[in-house]
């Protein structure tokens, strides 16, 4: 099982907005559009994944 403060971290930096700030060379408006997207999609999938393993952790702590 992961570690809960592994899971927290992993929340903390999907809910920060990297992807413009990361962005080195210059590209196109449509690139950065899909950059954007695709990291917001990552970003939403990984908060819910962490959250429903913190469930999994408090549930555990209940049952103990």
């Amino acid at each position: 099982m992961i570690a809960e403060r592994t899971l927290r971290n992993w929340r903390k930096d999907a809910l920060r907005d990297l992807s413009i700030k990361e962005t080195k060379m210059p590209i196109s408006p449509e690139q950065l559009n899909i950059d954007v997207l695709y990291r917001a999609e990552m970003n939403n999938r990984i908060l819910r994944l962490t959250q429903a393993l913190l469930d999994m952790h408090l549930m555990k702590g209940i049952k103990a």
